[in-house]
């Protein structure tokens, strides 16, 4: 493939991914990496592409593939180590998310999904301090309830009241505080007065 078709491939490729024609991009993709099979970035974006359209074990093996060609590739790491955790495969995920961690260890999403993937192991008091660092570096509900699981899973369950203070107003707030208050293996809250109203409608 001569350099100006193969940068026409990379724009229908790009053009493609912007408006979410993943069939497309598949397609586009396949055929850039059988154009020039020995470049990192074009397996990594194929396994984007897959993992796109749930094909995780194929977008797992286009992740690997990159880092067969490019050992570094941290972005390779991560989607396969998340491609691993969707998969069910949390011992394979928190070697994947270590190992990525080990170049980028600032990184909030990967600690927040290594914490997960922990918790997921029954190994949860592994997970509080990526947890804690994730909700450090995010201040999302997602990486306060991930904290607040990880302290109810430890049976720190006023630990796990406080963080879940941390969790704004509103309805759907409401109903994640409720759901990791009364769920868990290692303690359940009793449900109390002071409880916000939405949760307390939510047991009717």
């Amino acid at each position: 493939m001569s350099g100006s078709i193969l940068h026409q491939q990379m724009a229908r490729f790009q053009r493609a991914v912007a408006s979410e024609n993943w069939a497309e991009a598949l397609i586009l993709a396949t055929g850039l990496e059988k154009a020039v099979p020995d470049h990192a970035g074009i397996a990594y974006n194929k396994g984007l592409v897959l993992r796109r359209l749930g094909r995780h074990a194929d977008a797992i093996r286009a992740f690997s593939h990159a880092l067969d060609l490019d050992a570094g590739h941290a972005k390779a790491l991560f989607e396969r180590a998340s491609c691993l955790l969707d998969l069910g495969d949390a011992a394979g995920a928190v070697q994947g998310f270590l190992a990525y961690l080990k170049m980028e260890p600032r990184d909030g999403d990967a600690l927040l999904n290594l914490g997960n993937a922990l918790v997921r192991l029954g190994r949860a008091d592994e997970a509080l301090d990526p947890l804690r660092n994730a909700r450090e570096r995010l201040g999302t509900a997602r990486s306060i309830a991930a904290l607040a699981v990880a302290q109810r899973e430890t049976g720190d369950l006023d630990g796990c009241a406080e963080t879940l203070e941390n969790l704004g107003p509103g309805p759907d707030n409401a109903a994640l505080r409720l759901k990791i208050m009364t769920q868990g293996a290692r303690g359940r809250f009793p449900l109390r007065p002071g409880q916000p109203r939405e949760a307390r409608k939510a047991l009717r």
